[in-house]
């Protein structure tokens, strides 16, 4: 009985384990698309000068992207829990 219960609990470990790197890689990857989408925001593509004038939409693109991969990350735990 107690090698089984070993071996259940070791394998909810490692689903817990793989579930949690899976939300902290969508929050991570959520944060730095927030970071990207707020810097091109702030300094266009098409803007002569590269100078930045105001750091709040580099601020609320990485908010925005913090919201996003929280709410992913959540989905993410909720849907794969057994």
């Amino acid at each position: 009985m107690l090698p089984i219960c070993y071996r259940m609990r070791d394998e909810s470990l490692l689903n817990l384990r793989k579930t949690s790197t899976q939300a902290v890689g969508i929050n991570l990857l959520s944060v730095v698309a927030g970071t990207v989408v707020g810097t091109w925001v702030a300094i266009p593509p098409t803007q002569d000068k590269q100078e930045i004038y105001s750091i709040q939409p580099i601020l609320v693109g990485v908010c925005i992207g913090e919201l996003v991969g929280l709410i992913l990350a959540l989905v993410v735990i909720w849907f794969t829990r057994e």
